[in-house]
């Protein structure tokens, strides 16, 4: 039941100021017309209980209707305008005939009362204000019912369509009543025009309102746009500042491994070049692979795409061909142990993660550290951890500082939820770690 009343309420208009001005209006309009019809009735029930009614007939020079007639009539078409009354929100064609037939009705009702009240055709102008027009089309609303309104109250017509009036009904009474009757009809017009002005205070109080939200929401609407273009040129700076961090750490992974090869690669063939030819010529077959891996990896990046070795073999192969390549290329000693199968086990985010930190790691433990002996072991632990461990016999550094290469591979491993941890005692010590999501169990196999 509660929820059938809440939907029911729902349904219903809300109430406002100008609901409750208009209802205002119709109430005291049925009243004042009540009274004008009560005051002919009363009138002409005196006038023929005095047997007076051929004198009436001679001063006014009119016929009056039947006062049954009349009342019924009143009363139908007074229902008539309050129902067109409360028909609201409708727009151009219907709008204007609702409007037509409003005034139709009112001018209908006032001749059937001879003019005696016009006070219904203020609840027309109002009906007029409170609906949603172009200014052109209100101007000549308003136009027309003020014509309409002016005829009617200086009654105007009584000299084409001779009508009782109300002033003739006061002839019945004595002077005193009379007044005192007309100063009622007097009280109720007036209270009739007070109520319409008070309607239209509220509505330009509505329109300033209204104004004043727009130019609000218009204030509004220009910081967000200048909010907005402020956004854009810093997502522009951004976007740029990242796609340079992106080309700088993808030449640096590329280029830089490679070229740390090669020059590591020529620095050994030259020390041997008078000892074993044949030993440098397998060498510098190394070298020239490495060099066009590197040049294959180049155009890779400036097509933003993953290292040409992830492109073509499973990220498991695609380490162990790094690790050969290097390892032939510079001579160094490259023990590699993965404790887990790799492939098909990341995306290419990670994969790529996995495959740059072992490249970088190996590319600075051969180029800053000078080793000659370099350990990776990847392991997963309990809490489902990839852990990449990376040792090497080289210089090493009491105090390692981060240069481009580890802050760009520490940047890819955050980006993961991964960390990285460096040791420079003992030779040097890379320590990455990143999330693994794959399922709960993967079946192991030493290598």
């Amino acid at each position: 039941m509660n929820k059938v009343k809440e939907k029911s309420d729902n349904l219903r208009p809300a109430v406002t100021g100008q609901s409750i001005l208009m209802e205002s209006m119709m109430h005291l309009n049925f009243w004042m017309l009540a009274f004008v019809l009560l005051i002919i009735l009363r009138s002409s029930a005196g006038i023929v209980h005095e047997r007076s009614a051929l004198s009436f007939l001679t001063q006014t020079e009119a016929i009056p209707a039947l006062p049954v007639n009349m009342v019924t009539a009143v009363a139908v078409l007074y229902l008539c305008l309050v129902l067109l009354l409360s028909i609201t929100d409708e727009k151009g064609v219907n709008l204007a005939l609702k409007l037509c037939f409003e005034t139709i009705t009112v001018i209908w009702i006032s001749g059937l009362i001879g003019f005696s009240y016009t006070g219904m055709f203020l609840m027309v102008f109002a009906d007029l204000m409170r609906n949603q027009m172009s200014r052109r089309d209100r101007t000549i609303a308003i136009i027309a019912l003020g014509i309409f309104y002016l005829v009617l109250d200086s009654s105007v017509l009584n000299f084409w369509f001779r009508r009782i009036s109300i002033d003739d009904y006061l002839l019945y009474y004595r002077t005193d009543y009379a007044g005192l009757i007309k100063g009622a009809l007097n009280i109720g017009s007036l209270l009739n025009t007070f109520l319409f002005i008070l309607f239209m205070l509220y509505q330009i109080r509505k329109h300033m309102n209204e104004n004043e939200r727009i130019m609000m929401l218009n204030e509004s609407l220009k910081e967000a746009n200048i909010k907005l273009e402020e956004y854009s040129r810093t997502s522009a700076l951004m976007a740029q500042t990242a796609e340079r961090n992106r080309l700088a750490r993808e030449i640096h992974d590329t280029i830089g491994h490679s070229l740390t090869g090669i020059v590591t690669g020529l620095d050994a063939c030259l020390m041997m070049f008078d000892k074993d030819r044949e030993l440098v010529k397998t060498q510098l077959g190394a070298i020239a692979e490495v060099a066009r891996t590197g040049m294959t990896d180049v155009r890779q990046s400036v097509k933003a795409l993953r290292p040409d070795a992830l492109e073509k073999l499973p990220l498991d192969e695609a380490i162990e061909k790094l690790i050969d390549e290097m390892g032939r290329s510079t001579g160094v000693n490259i023990d590699y142990h993965c404790h887990d199968k790799l492939s098909d086990s990341f995306d290419e985010t990670e994969e790529e993660t996995i495959y740059r930190t072992i490249q970088e790691s190996i590319t600075n433990a051969i180029s800053h550290g000078n080793a000659s002996n370099i350990n990776i072991e990847i392991q997963r632990s309990e809490d489902n951890l990839l852990t990449i461990d990376i040792k090497d016999n080289g210089s090493g550094s009491a105090n390692p500082k981060k240069g481009f290469g580890l802050t760009h591979m520490e940047e890819r491993l955050n980006m993961l939820g991964g960390s990285l941890h460096i040791d420079g005692n003992d030779g040097f010590r890379v320590r990455a770690q990143m999330p693994i999501r794959w399922g709960q169990e993967r079946s192991r196999y030493p290598l």
